[in-house]
């Protein structure tokens, strides 16, 4: 079938038809030839159009604004219409079209006069029908299914149709594959959320309300999300195989081109994800690696960015398949020298352990910063809390420090330290502080960012005093406080006390403020931006950073 060449201006001939059907009677497995506009074979595979697709760089034309100059004749041993699965391929691959044969066994013996082809084997097969897919320029039906006799489409001019084809594209201003306008290069996002049995439903729910904002911080447009229930994620695909597939229709029909997971995934679940969706797939710790990656602008900041990605890339290089190494125990395995993969591991790991004598020299250089202030006996206190809970909005309004603020995750990256002077109302005297504002935390926040930014994280646990700021206005605060009390409980002992500081309560109505305040009786309810309560934050933070800062002196100064 390799060797077949057909004529450059028609699907398929009649003969091509009737032995691709025996062949795959015979077999009882479908079969899927793919040609190009030359009419040669580029593939004979055995399965479906889903199960057999070509990959990018097999296909002559890459442009995504194009079909791809590729045309598959598939069999089908169901007398049904093209599923889901098959369609989605077509608009994967951006075929020119799918032409599916319908093909029925019959017994060669009993009908001599048969029209099927008959395979080596004697059995026979008739074409009992024909269907011919092709992609249109349309966001909710991406593509048309035409039922024609053989003989029909047989004798159709290709050329014309797929010129008439592209030339409907062309008009409509979309691209062939992403169904989208031209000119929009921002990524289109398909959340995908898997509930197992270790969340609960109001933590899943949290967890996916985060995520939206995680893709939106990152530049992304969310287009839609998907669910999924299972007890645990699949060992392969995070989700059923089912629900791939699921995915991949749902992601071509609203023109996404990037899909994103609520957790943690494998590499080689990306890996498995990636070639059945033929889409780019990211998970969690990416997507906030990426947004670091956005925000950080001073030296320090791209520095300790860089040696999270290239900490989280590191174990991601595993199992790339053969292209990546040519060591084994066969002939033509055993070679001179390192493999590609053995070669980039240690270009990566020599980069990691430049990275972090950085980071230990920044490190150092902060606790000389840190041992100068104690020597000029200024309290420091730390702001720390979830990320996009007003801690440098507060910073700003305190010491005029006009640190970037907006309303999304992880807006400030850099730390930055201010000096604040407050008037003791007891003693009225000016009392002195040094306030930094520090990275946010998050829920579950990756470890590659927890070791590359030990250096900024030991603001707060050197610190006098930690003021942990909370966005009151979020529905799920109380779950924001367990997360960032945990985050703490990873990091060295804190040395200081710890103010629980509720911002933004004027976003917030009385009833649920007056519940914060019974719950936590202790703690001070602000609004940075309207200036409410910032007076008695100002007294408290006198009242418990200046005995802090006093009280680890002493024992400085007294310790042998």
């Amino acid at each position: 079938m390799y060797e077949q060449r057909q004529p450059s201006d028609r699907f398929c001939t009649p003969e091509l038809a009737q032995e691709l059907a025996a062949v795959s009677t015979a077999i009882h497995h479908p079969v899927c030839m793919y040609l190009n506009r030359r009419g040669q074979v580029l593939r004979v595979a055995v399965g479906t159009p889903a199960q057999t697709q070509l990959s990018e760089q097999e296909l002559p034309r890459h442009s995504a604004e194009r079909l791809s100059g590729v045309r598959c004749l598939a069999t089908q041993l169901k007398a049904t219409p093209p599923d889901g699965a098959n369609l989605t391929a077509i608009a994967r691959q951006r075929l020119d079209a799918l032409v599916t044969l319908i093909c029925a066994p019959t017994d060669s013996k009993s009908n001599s006069k048969s029209k099927g082809a008959i395979a080596k084997n004697g059995t026979s097969s008739e074409i009992q029908s024909t269907y011919l897919v092709h992609l249109v320029p349309d966001l909710d039906q991406p593509w048309e299914i035409s039922p024609l006799p053989l003989a029909e489409l047989t004798e159709e001019d290709f050329g014309d149709l797929v010129d008439d084809w592209e030339k409907e594209f062309h008009a409509a201003g979309y691209g062939a594959f992403q169904f989208e306008e031209k000119g929009d290069d921002q990524d289109k996002i398909l959340l995908v959320g898997l509930m197992t049995d270790d969340l609960s439903p109001q933590r899943f729910q949290d967890g996916l309300e985060e995520l939206v904002r995680l893709a939106e911080s990152a530049g992304g447009t969310v287009l839609e999300t998907m669910i999924q229930k299972r007890s645990q994620p699949h060992p392969q695909t995070v989700v059923g195989q089912g629900k791939v597939d699921e995915i991949a229709q749902q992601a071509q029909a609203i023109g996404a081109n990037l899909v994103v997971f609520d957790r943690d995934i494998s590499a080689s679940q990306i890996r498995n994800l990636e070639a059945q969706m033929n889409l780019r797939v990211v998970d969690r710790t990416e997507l906030i690696l990426d947004i670091f990656a956005q925000r950080a602008q001073s030296q320090a900041g791209k520095l300790q960015v860089e040696l999270a990605q290239l900490e989280y890339m590191l174990p991601r290089l595993r199992g790339r398949g053969q292209a990546m190494s040519r060591l084994g125990g066969g002939i033509g395995t055993r070679g001179p020298g390192e493999t590609k993969l053995e070669t980039e591991r240690r270009t990566i790991q020599r980069r990691i352990n430049q990275l972090q004598q950085e980071v230990n020299q920044l490190q150092a250089h902060r606790s000389r910063l840190r041992q100068q202030r104690q020597h000029n006996e200024i309290p420091t206190v730390a702001l720390a809390g979830y990320t996009n809970a007003g801690k440098s909005t507060l910073l700003n309004t305190l010491t005029h420090a006009e640190v970037y603020t907006a309303d999304q995750l992880f807006a400030t990256l850099d730390p930055t330290t201010r000096r604040l002077t407050i008037t003791d109302a007891e003693t009225q005297s000016q009392r002195s502080l040094l306030l930094t504002d520090t990275v946010g935390f998050i829920h579950e926040l990756p470890p590659p960012l927890m070791d590359a930014f030990r250096a900024t994280l030991e603001e707060v646990t050197e610190a006098d005093a930690v003021l942990h700021v909370v966005d009151l206005s979020h529905p799920a605060w109380e779950s924001h406080i367990q997360s960032v009390q945990e985050v703490l409980a990873d990091l060295p002992t804190i040395s200081g006390p710890t103010l629980l500081v509720f911002n933004k309560v004027d976003q917030v109505e009385s009833e649920a403020l007056a519940a914060a305040q019974q719950t936590y009786p202790d703690a001070v309810f602000i609004s940075a931006t309207r200036g409410l309560g910032l007076e008695t934050l100002k007294q408290r933070l006198v009242h418990i950073a200046t005995p802090a800062a006093d009280a680890k002196m002493n024992t400085e100064f007294s310790a042998p």
